[in-house]
């Protein structure tokens, strides 16, 4: 069966909308504070900067978290500025983004943290 283009991308939004889905409050907290720790400065950084400080377990879910963050326009949290070979022995030295953290971006993260500890909070 061929799919028409509507078809097709309705059928790739729902399975990334399942894949979004296992990505964990858990696991975005811990990529929110650790993107914060290395870029919170306004130091350049890429998925290999979170690769070093991550756990095995949040690793898989590096390239998500880096697609929910990376596509929002409002407000734009990442600019890429470049390019440098991946670390993860898996990707072959494929290039990774490097990005710098917006102001509005890092404003982003830290209510994001602060909605999170007041909803456990409220817990």
């Amino acid at each position: 069966m061929t799919l028409t283009p509507e078809q097709a991308r309705q059928q790739a939004n729902k399975q990334l909308a399942a894949l979004y889905a296992t990505v964990t409050d858990w696991t975005e907290a811990l990529f929110d504070q650790a993107l914060l720790a290395i870029a919170g400065t306004g130091r350049p950084f890429s998925a290999n900067d979170l690769w070093v400080v991550l756990p095995e377990t949040g690793r898989a879910a590096c390239g998500l978290y880096f697609a929910s963050i990376t596509r929002r326009r409002i407000p734009q949290v990442l600019i890429r500025i470049g390019f440098e070979p991946s670390v993860n022995p898996k990707a072959h030295g494929k290039p990774v983004n490097v990005y710098q953290l917006t102001h509005v971006g890092y404003e982003f993260i830290k209510d994001r943290q602060a909605a999170r500890a007041k909803k456990k909070a409220a817990a």
